[in-house]
Parts: C-alpha cells; sequence; structure tokens
C-alpha cells in the first residue's frame, strides 16, 4: 500500500472542514479515507507521466568499414602505363613496315624438273614400275628394261611398242623388238592416252636411267626435243623395225 505524505492529509482535512463547516474531530472515519484514497490518486496520477516516460535510445556510433590493403604487385600493376606513349607511332607504322619488307622478298624460286625427272614421274604413276620393278629389274614374267637398248636400238620403234602395248603391236608381228622375242601371255599394256610429250619423257628415262644411254648425240636430242614439246612423234616418223613390219603411221599422232 502507498504511504501518503502528511502534507496532503492535512490539506485535506482542510478542504472537508472548510466544505463541512466545523470540527472534523469524529470524522476521521470513512470520509477521512476517502479523502485519502482521492490524495492516492492525484499521487499516481501525477508519477504517472514520469514513468510513462520512454528512456532515451542510447546512440551506438557506426564503425567505418576496415578497407581491405591491396598487394603491391597488384598496385604496381595498376598504376603501370599500359602502352608507353612513344611506342603509339611505332605501332601505327608496323603495318608500313610489313609491307615494304614483304616487297623486298623475293619468292622461293621453283625446282623445274627435267624431262627425265618427270619421265620417273610418269613410270610410276603409269604403273610401268609395278610390273618392271622401280629400278627397272623386271620379273621372271617381266622383261628388265636394262638392256632396252638392245631390245630397241631405235628409240621410235620403243615408242610404238609403249603406245600399241603387245596386243596393239600383234596386228603387225608376233615377235617385237631387235631380237625378235616372242610376244608373251600376259602381254605388254597400252598407254593410247600418253601424249607425245608424256610418252617421250619415259622413254627417255627408261633409256638413260636404266639402258644407259648417253645424254649426247642425235637420238639423245631428238627425243628430248620431243619430251620438251617442241617436237613430234610424227615429225620424228617410224623407227626401222616398225617400218619393216608395215606399222600404220597413223600410231604416231595418236595420244
Amino acid at each position: 500500500m502507498t504511504e501518503i505524505p502528511e502534507h496532503l492529509l492535512k490539506r485535506s482535512k482542510e478542504r472537508r472542514s472548510a466544505i463541512g463547516g466545523g470540527d472534523d474531530g469524529g470524522s476521521d472515519g470513512p470520509a477521512e479515507e476517502g479523502s485519502a484514497a482521492s490524495a492516492a490518486v492525484e499521487a499516481t496520477s501525477a508519477a504517472a507521466p514520469a514513468a510513462a516516460a520512454p528512456a532515451a535510445a542510447v546512440a551506438v556510433p557506426e564503425t567505418a568499414p576496415v578497407p581491405v590493403p591491396v598487394r603491391p604487385e597488384v598496385a604496381a600493376a595498376l598504376s603501370r602505363r599500359k602502352i608507353p606513349f612513344w611506342a603509339m607511332p611505332v605501332l601505327a607504322a608496323l603495318p608500313l613496315w610489313a609491307y615494304v619488307y614483304q616487297a623486298t622478298l623475293e619468292p622461293a624460286p621453283s625446282k623445274e624438273l627435267t624431262p627425265v625427272e618427270l619421265g620417273g614421274e610418269i613410270y610410276v604413276s603409269s604403273a610401268c614400275a609395278s610390273c618392271h620393278q622401280a629400278d627397272g629389274g623386271g620379273s621372271s614374267a617381266v622383261p628388265a628394261l636394262t638392256g632396252v637398248l638392245e631390245q630397241f636400238p631405235d628409240y621410235r620403234d620403243q615408242m610404238v611398242w609403249v603406245r600399241l602395248g603387245s596386243s596393239g603391236w600383234q596386228a603387225y608381228s608376233d615377235t617385237y623388238g631387235a631380237t625378235d622375242t616372242p610376244i608373251g601371255g600376259g602381254g605388254m599394256p597400252n598407254f593410247p592416252t600418253l601424249s607425245d610429250q608424256e610418252l617421250a619423257q619415259v622413254i627417255l628415262y627408261e633409256r638413260v636411267t636404266f639402258g644407259g644411254m648417253e645424254e649426247t648425240g642425235p637420238e639423245y636430242e631428238a627425243l628430248l626435243a620431243i619430251a620438251e614439246g617442241t617436237s613430234t612423234f610424227a615429225s620424228a616418223g617410224l623407227g626401222e623395225l616398225t617400218t619393216a613390219i608395215g606399222v600404220d603411221e597413223a600410231v604416231l599422232t595418236g595420244g
């Protein structure tokens, strides 16, 4: 129970005396208790606003974020100039320098094959090497080309033999070459699609590489002219052997 201050009780008693007009000696009962209650209410009402007042909020200072230190090499890279100022004109002149440099270069000299070397390529691509072997040594069923100069002393007769093949040659004779070699069962394939120049190149290759023909003299020069394209087989004509067996000169314009 709240204790009521003495001065409030006294003031309340004086007020009741003034209102009641007289002695307050016998009225200390219920009236005094009501007065005391009123005084208690007044005291409580006076204290309520003070109790209701909220406590002042305590301000908490904000903490600034701690900066993360930058590593030395990163700081150096960020502060470094990316392209030096003196390099800008150099970079701008690079395309011009490249153009001038390219213009001073000479194309690599292309190696031109000789007619004999071209004949060697035809010897392989036309499958001559598959029968006569890469070294011209032949086999038990195919004659070697090492004796081609004895078999065909005249290059023009060898030209007809290669162009006609054994089947075409048999229309004129059952033997071939200066040694009258019988035409075998397998026979020699014909090469009608080879041009005069290509045929001369492969014959030149066989006679020089395998037969040992000297790269000088009238026969070599005549065959070389056809291999280089400055002459034709038609202008060279038939050889002694092909003329003797009656080969048609029309075969000279084939290919």
